[in-house]
């Protein structure tokens, strides 16, 4: 039997479909976690003012104009991870979320204890108690880029730049394998652990994201490099 959660976690569930909204919103409660339901972003952001989620589970209006758009609005007010939930299926459609800011994707219809896996693994690779690995890389400066492991900082030209807890997961194992080439699964699995390593769309929209904010020119990157059918590797150190 499905132990309870105990984390007290606050998960938003956003969706316009009230059936599966509270489908999803039942399962997650029985399980300890704290939700709350809204049944339009507009009413879920109105409420981050009041108290910021751990994660929001959004389901957008998919036939509407701009149906991304709160994906866009939640990731500009918050660093909390976003699992989107739809009824469309395709690889871009999967990408296009991605790059709009959202962590994860699951299609609807979906097995309930597939998105209570999903949900468990998100928290788990976000929560700011998890240990560290041990590691004897602590920090990495290449140029005008540095990142500082141990303070979660990372700066270009000295200006301060702000990564979600994803992002950051993956810049971590690309820090700690400085100069070595490391696949898209270990990528995945490193940062955010083993329920993880197939979903390669997953890392070239993260990759896509931590270049935007990193490198110069991310159209010709000098930091974050591809090994055509290899992996990722970041730039050697000074």
């Amino acid at each position: 039997m499905q132990q309870p959660a105990t984390s007290g976690h606050l998960i938003y569930v956003v969706d316009d479909d009230a059936a599966a909204a509270r489908l999803v919103s039942v399962n997650l409660e029985a399980r300890g976690y704290r939700v709350r339901q809204f049944g339009e972003a507009f009413a879920a952001l109105a409420a981050m003012d009041t108290g910021e989620p751990d994660l929001i589970i959004l389901g957008p209006a998919i036939n509407s104009a701009g149906a991304l758009e709160p994906v866009s609005q939640f990731r500009r007010l918050t660093r909390a991870p976003i699992m989107v939930m739809s009824v469309r299926h395709e690889t871009s459609d999967r990408l296009a979320a991605l790059e709009a800011g959202a962590d994860d994707y699951i299609t609807k219809p979906f097995l309930i204890e597939e998105l209570l896996a999903r949900t468990r693994a998100i928290l788990r690779r976000t929560s700011p108690r998890e240990a560290e690995p041990i590691s004897d890389v602590y920090s990495y400066r290449c140029g005008e880029l540095q990142v500082d492991l141990t303070g979660t900082r990372v700066t270009l030209a000295c200006e301060v730049v702000y990564l979600t807890r994803q992002e950051w997961g993956m810049l971590r194992v690309l820090v700690r394998n400085a100069g070595r080439v490391v696949s898209s699964e270990q990528l995945l699995q490193e940062a955010w652990g083993p329920d993880y390593g197939s979903e390669g769309e997953y890392v070239r929209a993260y990759i896509t994201r931590l270049r935007r904010k990193l490198e110069p020119d991310p159209r010709n990157p000098r930091f974050i490099l591809l090994n055509r059918g290899l992996g990722y590797r970041l730039t050697l150190g000074d």
